[in-house]
């Protein structure tokens, strides 16, 4: 160990975690923590449980203060302190802290800037406006909520801005989002996104495909909000529209950026400048396709405990990242791990990339509080290589946690096929949905069964004769014909002839769930007729338009 210098810069996730470790490592090391705004180390993943109410305090979500890293970590701590130069060369750095220019000195240097929120277009300077990113933010809407201005306008239907909406909801706000995108969690799959937008519309007002705001301002406040032509008034306008890497100091001091602006490190989070080393949302991670941005809360620490080991003379390398992720709603859970839709048809190509849909319980259904959950899964069809997963429902952490540890080990759909997971009736199936949704992909790689999306049904609707197989018999005109699946295999016949004069050469077979679709694939394939199971059911089928 060393008397030598550690500077982090940055101080609201990465970078306190980055400067604990460091001290952890080493004992005698002059450790100096800069942040430019007024607080430091605050749960930036906890914003929405303060407006909820379940945080009581914002003080819970800033326990560990300046003075806390002082007595235990003997860190020194400078808020309202802004990096304005960094000189790799020297080693120093160009400071301005309460208005005052400082030259500071270091041995080794983190970078833990994270990452700014991106402006909405058109929005002017206004008072009731706010992103969702710090604790200054927090405060501010909820002194909205609490002087009963409680009609909040939401722009962005990503993870942060569900996050956000969750929290409102949960705090008693009338919400409205807005979306440019078709969809909300434009990451997502339509099909995930079709099922979350039916669930919370039922919470909050949902606007998707919007290309143009306005923004209708009197005195210094936002009072409306046009969206394409829609006008919407409201009492506060949140911001979560997305964010981008702030790292153009390193740009300056000659530091290697990926195309995206985030900084490329090596696996022990170091530069290209060896001496400077970066955490936090600002940098791109390991992945199986290689480095990649994944602006999460635990991807700050986990690269914030590489950064800070090292620094202080630790040799601990970085983990393949799998793109965890899950966001909490107002009733239900959504989820994701892996590569998105369009990443897994990039990497599997449009011949080989294999998708599964499968609706299952979250616990034994006789059990009460038993729930729905939805998966959906991506795998290479050929070398049935895992590639990701979505999921919706409640309950659905386990298994997005099983199959990031699964994707990380370049696992497959026969390993999860039969994959032991821990049962109770309580908590799980004898067969739990991962089980399912890989033995359903299994089904299809081997061609023991077709699947046909809702989304190409709508589209070649004219291609395909649409068989109800559900219980009970109904008379839907959305539909060529029912008939229940126990009374299938004596219909057949009658079938085949309403078939031959509806000119169609294809049935695709619909049911409640799938399951009940499945099994009449397998009978009309029995008898020779050309089937699909039309996946997501009836639920998920009736949430497309024409």
């Amino acid at each position: 160990m060393s008397n030598k210098t550690i500077i982090i810069v940055g101080g609201a996730l990465a970078g306190p975690a980055a400067a604990s470790r460091a001290r952890e490592i080493d004992g005698k090391a002059r450790i100096i923590l800069l942040e430019r705004n007024t607080r430091v180390s605050y749960a930036l993943a906890g914003l929405s449980f303060h407006l909820s109410g379940e945080v009581k305090s914002l003080e819970e979500l800033n326990r560990e203060r300046e003075d806390y890293f002082r007595q235990v970590y003997q860190i020194e701590v400078h808020t309202r302190t802004e990096v304005k130069r960094i000189d790799p060369k020297k080693k120093t750095l160009l400071v301005v802290s309460h208005g005052k220019e400082e030259i500071l000195s270091y041995d080794r240097l983190i970078f833990a800037t994270g990452a700014s929120s991106i402006h909405p277009e058109g929005l002017p300077k206004v008072s009731n406006f706010r992103y969702f990113r710090t604790l200054d933010d927090l405060a501010a809407i909820k002194q909205s909520l609490k002087k009963g201005k409680k009609r909040i306008l939401i722009l962005g239907g990503g993870s942060m801005g569900l996050e956000a909406l969750d929290g409102c909801v949960r705090g008693g706000a009338e919400v409205t989002l807005i979306e440019k995108e078709k969809h909300i969690l434009p990451q997502f799959s339509e099909n995930i996104s079709k099922l979350v937008e039916e669930k919370l519309s039922k919470k909050a007002k949902l606007l998707t495909g919007v290309n143009r705001l306005e923004f209708i301002t009197k005195n210094d406040s936002v009072t409306e909000v046009i969206a394409d032509g829609k006008k919407i008034k409201c009492d506060f306008i949140v911001s979560a529209i997305g964010v981008y890497p702030r790292t153009e100091l390193l740009k300056e001091a000659g530091v290697k950026l990926q195309q995206d602006g985030t900084i490329l490190v090596n696996e022990f989070c170091q530069t290209n400048i060896p001496h400077i080393y970066a955490c936090s949302i600002c940098v791109s991670v390991p992945s199986p396709r290689g480095p990649v941005w994944i602006p999460q809360a635990a991807v700050s620490d986990k690269t914030a405990q590489v950064a800070g080991a090292n620094a202080a003379g630790d040799s601990v390398k970085l983990g393949v990242f799998s793109a965890s992720m899950q966001i909490r709603l107002p009733e239900w859970e959504v989820g994701r791990v892996g590569l998105t839709g369009k990443e897994a048809l990039l990497e599997a190509g449009k011949n080989n990339l294999g998708k599964v849909l499968i609706l299952a319980k979250d616990k034994e259904p006789y059990l009460p509080g038993s729930s729905e959950i939805t998966l959906e899964l991506f795998f290479h069809l050929k070398s049935g290589k895992l590639l990701g997963l979505e999921a919706v429902g409640t309950n659905i952490k386990s298994r997005l946690d099983a199959f990031a540890a699964a994707f990380t080990l370049n696992g497959t759909i026969v390993s999860l096929a039969q994959s032991d997971f821990a049962y109770t009736p309580a908590f799980g199936t004898a067969r739990d949905a991962l089980n399912i949704a890989a033995t359903v992909a299994l089904q299809i790689q081997k061609g023991q069964t077709k699947i046909v999306e809702p989304s190409e049904l709508k589209r070649n609707r004219k291609d395909f004769f649409l068989l109800d197989v559900s219980l009970k018999k109904t008379k839907n005109k959305e539909f060529d014909d029912s008939i229940p699946l126990e009374s299938l295999r004596t219909s057949v016949k009658e079938l085949k002839t309403k078939l031959e004069a509806s000119r169609k050469n294809k049935i695709a077979v619909i049911s409640d769930s799938g399951r009940r679709g499945h099994l009449a694939f397998c009978i009309l394939k029995e008898n020779g007729m050309t089937a699909f199971n039309v996946i997501g059911g009836k639920k998920l089928y009736s949430l497309f338009g024409d």
